[in-house]
């Protein structure tokens, strides 16, 4: 993933960059992409997705028993592999040991409640795993610095919206779980938003809800283009009139959900997998309120209130 990509342009062959830094080659892409849209004086579009800071993987080989559907054989996943200038930087960095780090008392739906708490070595092989990815994300910092720093050069910054964000967050040892993104927790789906451009206050943070569903009814009102009728979201607020109106007007809640098993990223073959990881969700976020509450495919009800201390057990329901 990170030293042996293939990059394929249009209706070109397929190249393969075995030995390359993935994430150098896609700046390098997005800046010559960049060159070519400033010649053309033609408004363009630019979507820059870096592997950084996904876990490595070289490949996935599945065995899977008749009667152990549950235990595939994985191999090749490991921590994410940062560029050489930065496999040096945040030696001592840990993971931050907050409330739900790896706790005493399990909490959650079943099972979540049921996994055992990580060992030593276990804490010390994820407190690698988060360096890692500390340092693979310089150089997706150094990637966007590129970019903003070539339209400036180009006589394009002041005339360009700029949408930076992430398709999930990420847990590691929060909650006894190994790394992995599938959950409903604040860690896995409360992430970065900033947007900037023509209009866009400078500086301004507001916690309009927004989710990913708005992000093409946004990019497409930008361009001046008509929005689908089946739409699920709306377009995201980016003037100071249009943020303070929806403070009053714009929905409080996303829903969230997943399907299926929560894929780990960091241990062994027998808990790579874990069941029942099937649920359906609303975060509702407000003046008066922020709630979280699931309902899993176990008929298992789940009532945060994140307005409490982080310690706090959260009300559940049984069948």
């Amino acid at each position: 993933m990170y030293l042996n990509a293939t990059y394929q342009r249009n209706r070109d062959a397929p190249i393969r960059h075995e030995g390359e830094y993935s994430v150098d080659l896609l700046a390098a892409k997005a800046l010559g992409f960049l060159e070519e849209a400033a010649v053309q004086s033609k408004p363009f579009f630019l979507g820059v997705a870096p592997a950084a800071p996904h876990s490595n993987v070289n490949g996935v080989v599945l065995d899977i028993p008749p009667d152990q559907p549950l235990k595939p054989l994985i191999g090749a996943v490991s921590p994410p592999i940062p560029a050489g200038r930065h496999k040096h930087l945040f030696k001592d960095v840990r993971i931050p040991r907050t409330a739900n780090f790896n706790p005493d008392k399990p909490s959650g739906a079943q099972w979540i409640r049921e996994l055992p708490q990580l060992d030593q070595k276990s804490i010390d092989y994820h407190d690698h795993f988060y360096r890692q990815r500390l340092r693979t994300l310089q150089s997706v910092d150094e990637l966007v610095n590129g970019v903003v720093a070539r339209l400036e050069t180009l006589g394009l910054l002041d005339n360009t919206y700029i949408i930076y964000t992430t398709d999930n967050g990420y847990h590691i040892s929060q909650h006894r779980l190994r790394p992995g993104k599938e959950c409903g927790f604040e860690e896995d789906i409360n992430i970065p938003l900033i947007i900037r451009g023509p209009g866009v206050p400078a500086g301004l943070v507001t916690d309009v809800v927004t989710t990913h569903v708005d992000l093409a009814p946004t990019i497409l009102g930008l361009a001046g283009a008509a929005l689908r009728a089946d739409f699920d979201g709306l377009s995201i607020p980016l003037s100071a009139a249009s943020i303070s109106d929806s403070k009053k007007s714009r929905h409080e809640h996303v829903t969230v959900e997943f399907w299926g098993l929560a894929v780990s990223e960091g241990g062994t073959a027998d808990d790579y997998f874990l069941t029942n990881n099937t649920y359906k969700a609303v975060r509702i976020s407000g003046s008066r309120y922020n709630l979280y509450y699931s309902v899993w495919c176990s008929n298992e009800h789940e009532l945060y209130d994140l307005e409490v201390s982080t310690g706090r057990r959260p009300q559940i329901s049984y069948p």
